[in-house]
């Protein structure tokens, strides 16, 4: 089987202690018997080594530093972290709202604690909340970093963590401008309304660039749309509006897109289990720069 090894960090490869390459975001892949249960170690420059077998026991239950991704050709292995070298307790920021203490501390990751009238909480942050600001709004708690925002109610619940451009907040609203990565550099713009309980969104408006996509990113432009529950109807041809509902069902439900060396077909990324993942392909069919027909 061809398998493929990606990490998040740099790192050495060795299978069966042999070394087999430097391991990054870019692929790299080997011949694989399952049977044989190679036993693969990933070693990067800053961090604890990994390691997982190389069997059928990974294709349904990898272990929790991994993700594993079915393909048609093979299977995709992508090491998403790597345990710290260093477990010293280091504050990061304090501050105390009333009866609340909220401190965020580095202790291999990046934590939060939250010491309120509900009780003790600790939780984990991504690493770029290494440099971050805390504020209170009612009973909500928010966590800045610079481009990330996390907001915990009283009892310890995370119940928001996004990417932000900007946003603004009172004590009953947030309003932020979330980028959405995709091909058209298209941003959402989004209001919640804040209670004790959490968030509840009231509004989700696309922006987009005027750039129209190019012929050849209609198909990735397309599956993204639908992803992001955006208009989609423009890349359709006129013969297939009539079904347009009927084709977002054939799809399915799916997690991300990415791209194949065929720019009209793209994989979409569906959930299999916990940590396990297959990509469905399908192929659109042109007509006068519309989308005719999707085939899988």
């Amino acid at each position: 089987m061809k398998t493929y090894f990606l990490s998040c960090a740099p790192c050495e490869l060795t299978l069966n202690g042999v070394f087999f390459g430097v391991v990054d975001n870019f692929e790299r892949f080997a011949e694989v018997n399952l049977s044989d249960k190679i036993f693969a170690k990933f070693t990067p420059q800053a961090a604890l080594p990994v390691g997982l077998f190389l069997d059928d026991e990974l294709l349904v239950n990898p272990p929790p530093f991994c993700e594993v991704y079915l393909l048609k050709d093979g299977v995709a292995i992508y090491i998403k972290e790597f345990p710290p070298l260093d477990y010293t307790l280091v504050p990061i920021t304090q501050k105390r709202f009333g009866e609340n203490l909220v401190t965020v501390f580095r202790q291999g990751a990046i934590h939060l604690s939250l010491q309120t009238s509900e009780g003790f909480f600790i939780s984990t942050l991504p690493p770029s909340f290494a440099v971050c600001e805390l504020s209170c709004h009612g009973d909500l708690f928010f966590i800045q970093s610079e481009k990330q925002l996390a907001i915990y109610t009283k009892g310890g619940k995370r119940v928001f963590l996004e990417e932000f451009l900007a946003f603004d907040v009172t004590e009953n609203e947030l309003n932020a401008t979330l980028p959405l990565s995709d091909s058209l550099n298209r941003v959402a713009d989004c209001r919640w309304a804040l209670d004790e309980h959490g968030l509840t969104q009231t509004q989700f408006t696309l922006r987009q660039s005027a750039e129209r996509a190019e012929s050849e990113l209609v198909a990735y432009a397309f599956f993204e749309s639908v992803l992001l529950g955006a208009s989609y109807q423009d890349f359709l041809a006129e013969e297939l509006l009539p079904q347009a509902e009927k084709l977002i069902s054939f799809l399915g439900p799916f997690e991300a897109v990415t791209l194949t060396a065929d720019p009209y077909t793209c994989g979409l990324v569906k959930k299999r289990s916990e940590r396990v993942f297959e990509l469905a392909y399908f192929t659109v069919v042109m007509k006068n720069n519309k989308i005719f027909d999707i085939k899988q």
